[in-house]
């Protein structure tokens, strides 16, 4: 199967390095997520740029959680992040609705 998101994709949205094992591992998760959600692609071609985005910050999204000691951090000074459920609000409308597949 192809990888409908990278690390390099992941580390480039963070500003992460793609050593960090830790970006492998949601990597790799929100790949397998990602493809279990919408079947009706083909797990071994290009699934588009919306979903592609999704993958990503999904992935973004689930390093940010292992990253912070006690969920998303809040820093006054620079303002609050955005709140988990509208990070995967967006993630869903991008991975667009599962379509049925016949087996």
């Amino acid at each position: 199967m192809a990888d409908w998101v990278t690390v390099s994709d992941v580390a480039t949205e963070l500003g992460a390095l793609e050593t960090d094992e830790r970006l492998v591992a949601v990597t790799a998760a929100s790949d397998a997520w990602c493809k279990r959600q919408r079947p009706d692609l083909d797990a071994d071609t290009d699934p588009g740029a919306s979903v592609k985005l999704a993958a990503v910050l999904y992935a973004a999204h689930l390093f940010r959680r292992r990253t912070a000691p006690a969920g998303f951090a809040v820093y006054s000074d620079l303002g609050a992040p955005e709140p988990a459920s509208e990070a995967m609000t967006e993630v869903f409308r991008l991975l667009g609705n599962r379509r049925p597949v016949a087996r």
